[in-house]
């Protein structure tokens, strides 16, 4: 009873003070309100409704259009009570982006601009004016419009409904339907169908935290982020109003025409349309579906460039891939240069490039690889590993793949190895080109020629095709080598072993044959062409044609310069052992080095069939004096000459 004998008496108040002449409180259309501490009870209003009880109620939300801004009359400022510096109801941020405790000393006043309706209610509401209908509320350069609001001027604060509009005077407008203001933390919580509008930037969530000191707006129980580029949808966001980036955390995804982006943590600039990555990240090209991964960098949503700066990964269509700690993408040129431990793989062809620094473009499916560069190929069971100082690879009409490697090549596999200062790999059919001092080794031989090309089948060596000044060696111990040359050889493989050698043009052939495991002998043999077999990877027998010459010396008659054919080297040292072993670089012997070597073993041959032929000019000066030598000469070296087409079993 005594509380509705009080509202009784409030409208009796109020309504004599309205009406009786030359009382009106309202002496000018734009005063504010004044609450003096003497005063319990006191109402200024422009354009005051007449006052009913039935007006006295909390809004109902309404779709309704935004309230047009307050006159631009200036208000008295004039300070009209003390903020209790006690009061901050604000949310805690994360502990990376709290915000900094606002100085309340220096807080200034919130002020009634505008309302239709007010109501004081001591009891119920202590220090609490109510305002119904048309609310325009400012704060600094602040103006607030609402359908209604609790305004409390002891805590500097106000809680408002129904159309809620911030207007932040800077470009930045919220609006909502629920909002909790404090004056003296600059903080506004807005709950229900917020919306932030900055320039081109959107931000949409249910809950939403904006703290005007550091012009900084943040959800933590999702929402969306729109510019004129990109949507962004994340659990929890932060917006900085005066620099136009947006910081996203968990289950974020974002979108627009070309680009998908998921990622766990990420920065996005609204200015330069940039993304920072900084967790792990995948952009899906909606085009091609080509991805890209990384843990660190930024991407460029507009231009389709990006900075990969940790465990980055692109994977093109088809099964391609660019890997590496560092890369610098062009998604438009289809360009990519990566840094420090750079992995291409092309899973269609079986080819795996690696190195410290690549690039790479989609076109034509072509890749450059420098530093520690290498070619896996794993087509087959034994994988093969070739090494050089530069790699470049690129891909066919018919989608098979080239791969060039350029100087100090090595290559590696368990059933032959090889080195080149010149390779190349097709994967059409797997042939392997060797160019430029080739040297290739398959169990106890090496072949060397001007190059060198391999027909793998199965995963091993098939045979090898050596062009010009083609040789072979076998060592026996470290002074003698069988050895075959000529001008153009065919050596086939079987069983992972040397089989058969067809050598066409110039065949010559020095070996050691043996009698019960005891060396016997040098034997030399020249003709045009020549056929040798083997067994178990020794000599076995051998066809040569036509007009065949052969020479079988003791070991007593072997001088040094027999040892040796003109393009002999032995250059085991170099010889790869291992995968690993492909990256070492052994000093190899010089293409003008190997010359002279070549031209010295020459002369001294030319010398001595001089000596020789000198010697038989002698004999026939002087036969008497010569004809034992002769006949002993004779008995221990044996020549033989042939018109037609020898074969000898030459197996002890």
């Amino acid at each position: 009873m005594a509380s509705k004998i009080r509202v009784v008496i409030i409208f009796l108040f109020l309504f004599v003070v309205a009406f009786a002449p030359g009382a009106s409180l309202c002496a000018q259309s734009n005063t504010e309100l004044v609450s003096r501490p003497d005063t319990a009870k006191s109402v200024k209003l422009n354009q005051v409704a007449p006052l009913r009880i039935s007006n006295i109620r909390r809004p109902v939300d309404r779709v309704v259009e935004e309230p047009a801004k307050p006159s631009t009359a200036q208000p008295d400022t004039t300070p009209r009570f003390v903020p209790d510096p006690n009061v901050d109801p604000r949310h805690k941020l994360d502990s990376a982006t709290a915000a900094t405790p606002a100085d309340t000393s220096k807080s200034s006043l919130i002020y009634l601009e505008r309302t239709d309706l007010m109501l004081f209610d001591s009891d119920n509401l202590p220090d609490i004016q109510v305002l119904t209908g048309d609310v325009v509320l400012r704060h600094d350069e602040a103006y607030l419009y609402c359908d209604s609001a609790h305004l409390n001027q002891v805590s500097n604060s106000f809680e408002a409904f129904g159309r809620v509009h911030i207007d932040q005077g800077d470009s930045v407008n919220i609006y909502s339907r629920h909002l909790r203001y404090n004056g003296n933390t600059r903080v506004a919580n807005l709950y229900h169908n917020v919306r932030l509008v900055n320039g081109e930037v959107t931000i949409l969530t249910d809950t939403l935290t904006y703290d005007r000191n550091r012009k900084m707006g943040y959800y933590l129980c999702g929402g969306t982020v729109q510019d004129s580029v990109n949507t962004l949808v994340s659990d929890k966001g932060y917006y900085y109003s005066d620099t136009k980036v947006a910081e996203f955390k968990s289950n974020v995804f974002g979108y627009n025409d070309d680009n998908n982006i998921v990622s766990d943590t990420l920065r996005y600039n609204t200015d330069t349309k940039v993304a920072t990555i900084l967790g792990p990240t995948t952009i899906t090209h909606l085009e091609d579906s080509s991805t890209i991964y990384s843990e660190l960098g930024w991407y460029d949503t507009e231009r389709d460039l990006s900075q990969l700066l940790s465990k980055s990964l692109i994977t093109y269509s088809e099964g391609r891939t660019l890997q590496g700690d560092t890369i610098f993408y062009d998604k438009k040129k289809g360009a990519g240069e990566a840094f420090s431990n750079v992995v291409i793989t092309d899973m269609e062809n079986s080819i795996i490039l690696t190195g410290h620094y690549g690039y790479y473009l989609e076109q034509d499916d072509q890749s450059l690889l420098t530093d520690s560069a290498l070619m896996r190929e794993f087509s087959e069971a034994d994988t093969v590993y070739a090494h050089a100082d530069t790699l470049y690879a690129y891909q066919l009409a018919d989608s098979s793949k080239v791969v060039h490697l350029y100087h100090n090549g090595r290559l590696y596999h368990p059933d032959f190895q090889a080195i080149a200062d010149s390779m190349c790999y097709t994967s059409a059919d797997s042939i392997i080109h060797l160019r430029q001092m080739p040297v290739l080794w398959n169990e106890g031989w090496q072949i060397t020629g001007d190059s060198i090309d391999i027909f793998p089948t199965d995963g091993s060596l098939n045979r090898a095709h050596v062009v010009e000044n083609a040789m072979i060696v076998q060592e026996e111990d470290t002074i003698h080598y069988n050895q075959m040359s000529g001008r153009e050889f065919m050596a086939y493989i079987g069983d992972e072993v040397l089989d058969s050698l067809h050598i066409m043009g110039n065949a010559e052939s020095v070996f050691f044959p043996t009698d019960d495991g005891k060396m016997i002998g040098l034997n030399k043999i020249q003709s045009s062409y020549m056929t040798i077999y083997f067994a178990d990877g020794k000599l076995d027998r051998l066809k040569v044609f036509p007009q065949p010459k052969a020479n079988m010396y003791p070991m007593e008659q072997i001088k040094e310069e027999m040892l040796r054919l003109p393009n002999f080297t032995w250059q085991i040292a170099a010889r790869p052992a291992s995968p690993d072993d492909i990256f070492r670089k052994p000093k190899r012997i010089t293409s003008a080095q190997l010359q002279e070597q070549k031209d010295a073993l020459i002369q001294q041959q030319k010398d001595e069939r001089r000596r020789k032929r000198n010697a038989e000019i002698a004999a026939e000066d002087n036969p008497t004096q010569t004809t034992t030598a002769t006949q002993t000469t004779t008995t221990q070296t044996t020549t033989t000459t042939s018109t037609g087409t020898a074969t000898r079993d030459i197996r002890r």
